[in-house]
């Protein structure tokens, strides 16, 4: 049996060495429960989405301190949506964060 203490290890994108196991032939314990291939599936999609759209779980308000920042909801063709969608992708964050940035920008001008 192989035992992981998740305290010792970090995953640097770009950086980190993988060894490719088959998890649910060779049994991985993480905090004394058994980790198989699904769990692995799980957690690399919702760590890659989190990543991609750069977002900090219980991140700090735009508005600041504790307050709600206001929200809005923009209506766009299809075409228009798919370029945002792209954009955002291509950048690397979500087309919230990139909506955010081109209107900021736009009234920094």
């Amino acid at each position: 049996m192989t035992t992981i203490n998740t305290a010792n290890y970090v995953y640097i994108p770009g950086k980190s060495i993988v060894e490719d196991i088959d998890l649910d032939q060779t049994p991985v314990y993480i905090d004394q429960q058994r980790y198989t291939e699904e769990d692995a599936r799980r957690d690399s999609d919702e760590a890659e989405r989190i990543y991609r759209a750069r977002l900090v779980p219980g991140g700090k308000s735009l508005s600041g301190g504790t307050k709600h920042s206001p929200k809005f909801q923009v209506v766009l063709g299809e075409s228009t949506a798919e370029k945002a969608r792209q954009a955002a992708a291509d950048e690397g964050m979500s087309v919230s964060r990139w909506l955010r940035n081109v209107v900021e920008e736009k009234l920094a001008a």
